[in-house]
């Protein structure tokens, strides 16, 4: 089939300044965004019939992943497009687009008419079932008997869920019902605008995983996450049967500053939102991103919520009416964070400096990032006279590459930090180019499965320059690709595009594999099967030619393999032990594909859950403590042997 190819546009000299103001995203957008990807992205010039069918199962994924709507008949007629998606987008044509979209109107209104059939049976849960998990190695149905019985397992499973936590089963039966009333309404609300953001979506995604379509209120988030700002209320928000519920108010917040009698209070019910004069919106049933959307605005403006509180005393909820005058709002609990700890290690003590650092971020307008932080840290943990310095990146998703290369620039004298490639041009390399070290003495930093992009150009650079130990219960991520964010103007949004790859100093890409540990530790989060290569079409690794740079020497093959040693022998205890036969059993069991529907298996994955979650609240945690993380005791008394080797 013919290529959907860049087509350099003039216009392109001021790429996405030139979108008229719109509503949302609209078919004569589509061809400008797609050239605006393909014109800088790092590996892809066009469309070929490679990526045309990767934009066909990302779209057909998009609308029933889990296999519930479609049936295999649809697909064999559907596959008729499969090749066909690079022609229909040099033609600017959507019809295939719409046309699958109104069979999934039809079979989700079909869905839905099943639903309410089966919600009306008995189920029995102590009956001996299993549900496959990995949807992906699911046929789509045959016919409607086949859904039918797929529908059932899923009904059950859901009641099964509900029923756990301690709800009956008719309880469970009416939450159920709402759950799918709300499907149904969303479903119905998707509109022109939504569809092709979704259709974007499936383009950009078939590029690499990181590549992709914002709406306008994702577009805020991100900018929310990287400024760690919001001109808002103050709150913390979720979701549930329909309800905005206040989650948690955020201290400093404008609604933590409001009388004790009027302030909002956790699982209060938002149900209606009014501007100052304005009439109340009704807002139950409403998306929580378009709930959010009427909440937040201008610093200094009101904005006027109905909600429904429950009685301590067991009389009517009570509805009242809270004025909030919004203001901006610091998330302080993205702020770099230190702390000192001090271990005994061969019969001295060592001060160990630790700093967490959550993601790297910077907000200009107030003159704060990660990099100040972190430096303000250093400093005031070199006035502490601490022994040695630990970073904490682990959970450190990323955020801003030029904070890496700045926090690195703290550790080392001037040189590089970092190379970047793109399809068309040699690496760039990105250097610090401050002679100053801010922080000179040994170092160690803890990585896991879930620090990712930034936090492996600074974990990187620090292995490559042999500057401190890397510890940590597995590789990193493995995300080795740098994007450029592009607000689009107006309600359109913005659009992230991949156009680098980032490498080490010494040539490596952090593609796929992720920086390697100097000494492994057991940890819990070493037990999902998560990274880059996991990811769908991730772009690929490779090796280039090294930059010029003086290694230090604080780390040495010899260090590594005694830390390694000294470490094995300290978790040969039971305490470890029973750790690491946790770890492979859950391992074990994740690999599994099934899933049983018999009443006593959700007791295992509550446990699961709680898991989960622990690992959630260990690692946001700023703290240390040696009872819960006993992954950070280990790490804490591996950076005391190292304190020892160094002879310090």
């Amino acid at each position: 089939m013919s290529r959907y190819k860049f087509i350099p546009l003039l216009c392109l000299i001021i790429v996405f300044s030139c979108f008229k103001k719109s509503q949302g995203l609209r078919q004569s957008d589509m061809q400008m965004l797609i050239n605006n990807v393909l014109s800088i992205h790092a590996q892809y010039n066009n469309i070929d019939d490679k990526i045309s069918m990767r934009i066909y199962k990302n779209y057909i994924d998009s609308l029933d992943y889990g296999k519930y709507y479609f049936y295999k008949s649809d697909l064999a007629n559907f596959k008729k497009h499969e090749l066909l998606f690079d022609d229909y987008l040099v033609m600017d044509d959507y019809k295939a687009v719409y046309d699958i979209f109104a069979v999934y109107k039809k079979r989700t209104a079909e869905a839905m008419d099943l639903f309410d059939e089966l919600i009306k049976k008995n189920y029995d849960f102590k009956k001996d079932e299993t549900i496959t998990v990995d949807r992906e190695k699911v046929a789509y149905a045959a016919d409607k008997k086949e859904m039918s019985e797929r529908w059932r397992k899923n009904i059950k499973l859901q009641l099964l869920n509900y029923t756990s936590s301690g709800k009956t089963v008719d309880e469970a039966k009416k939450k159920l019902i709402k759950k799918y009333e709300l499907t149904r309404k969303r479903i119905s609300e998707i509109d022109e605008s939504r569809l092709l953001s979704l259709f974007m979506n499936s383009i950009t995604a078939s590029f690499d995983p990181h590549t992709n379509y914002l709406t306008y209120e994702e577009h805020e988030d991100f900018r929310i996450s990287m400024q760690l700002k919001l001109e808002g209320i103050g709150v913390r928000l979720s979701t549930e049967d329909g309800f905005v519920k206040v989650e948690s108010i955020i201290t400093g917040g404008a609604t933590a500053k409001l009388p004790e009698n009027i302030i909002l209070k956790p699982n209060d019910r938002i149900v209606a939102v009014a501007q100052a004069g304005g009439e109340p919106v009704d807002v139950i049933d409403m998306d929580l991103r378009n709930v959010v959307k009427l909440i937040r605005g201008e610093k200094g403006s009101e904005v006027r919520l109905t909600i429904i509180r429950e009685s301590s005393n067991g009389d009517k909820p009570m509805r009242m009416i809270v004025p909030i005058v919004r203001e901006e709002i610091k998330l302080q609990d993205s702020d770099a964070e230190s702390h000192i700890q001090v271990i005994k290690t061969g019969g001295t003590k060592c001060k160990i400096g630790y700093i967490k650092l959550p993601s790297f971020y910077e907000d200009a307008d107030n003159n704060k990032s990660s990099s100040g932080d972190v430096k303000k840290l250093l400093q005031g943990l070199k006035e502490d006279k601490v022994n040695i310095v630990v970073l904490d990146l682990r959970g450190n998703p990323g955020g801003l590459l030029t904070e890496a290369i700045k926090i690195m620039g703290l550790f080392i004298e001037e040189g590089p930090v970092l190379q970047v490639k793109n399809k068309a041009n040699p690496a760039r390399i990105y250097y610090d180019n401050d002679p100053d070290i801010e922080y000179a003495g040994p170092l160690v930093v803890l990585v896991d499965k879930f620090s990712a992009s930034a936090s492996e150009i600074l974990a990187g650079a620090v292995k490559d320059y042999r500057r401190g130990v890397i510890i940590g219960p597995s590789n990193t991520y493995g995300k080795g690709t740098v994007q450029t964010y592009n607000p689009l103007g107006g309600e359109l949004g913005a659009i992230k595009i991949t156009t680098h790859v980032f490498y080490q100093p010494g040539g490596t890409s952090n593609q796929l594999y992720g920086i390697a540990p100097d000494v492994k530790v057991p940890d819990l989060s070493a037990i999902w099967n998560i990274g880059e290569d996991e990811t769908k079409y991730p772009l690929k690794w490779e090796k280039i030619r090294k930059a010029q740079y003086r290694k230090f020497s604080y780390v040495s093959p010899n260090i590594v393999n005694r830390l390694k040693a000294l470490s094995s022998k300290r978790t040969e205890t039971k305490e470890y032990r029973l750790l690491k036969e946790k770890i492979e059993k859950y391992r074990i069991k994740l690999k599994k594909k099934t899933m049983s529907l018999r009443e006593e298996s959700d007791v295992a994955r509550q446990k699961e859950k709680e898991m989960k979650d622990k690992i959630k609240d260990d690692r946001e945690n700023k703290g240390i403590d040696f009872e819960k993380d006993l992954f950070l005791r280990e790490a804490m008394n591996i950076t005391g042997d190292y304190y020892r080797m160094m002879g310090r």
